[in-house]
């Protein structure tokens, strides 16, 4: 279930930045892709890249360019939500996630997944009192 709710979370956030954020926007141009998440649970979430928007579906798509694979909804939330850059690596090595499609498209979503993480909420502003 905290696999579904990331991948929920992806799509939004993917959907959200490609309305409003210059730089991400810019990594979208031009794109036309299929990027599939699925686990051994049942798990399954695409997202579809095309005309500089992201289009995300609950269920399993018929010709992804990339599909990544967790032997688990446990593990892919773990991989998905672990703080280090290298996790995904560690993961893909260990054999936690398998990988199967065009891997140039993996490099674009590790370049575009700083993007995709939650904002800092900023701090208040202290005010002076007016003297």
């Amino acid at each position: 279930m905290k696999l579904k709710m990331v991948l929920w979370y992806l799509a939004r956030r993917m959907e959200l930045l490609a309305r409003t954020h210059p730089e991400f926007i810019a990594r979208l141009h031009g794109r036309d892709f299929t990027i599939q998440f699925s686990s051994d649970d049942g798990t399954h979430r695409y997202f579809r890249i095309h005309h500089n928007r992201v289009l995300s579906r609950n269920m399993a798509h018929s010709s992804p360019s990339l599909t990544l694979h967790f032997a688990s909804d446990d593990k892919g939330f773990a991989i998905l939500t672990a703080p280090g850059k290298n996790a995904f690596m560690e993961a893909v090595q260990a054999g936690d996630v398998k990988v199967t499609g065009d891997f140039t498209l993996l490099m674009w979503f590790m370049g575009v997944s700083r993007y995709l993480r939650p904002a800092r909420p900023r701090k208040p502003v202290a005010r002076q009192a007016a003297a």
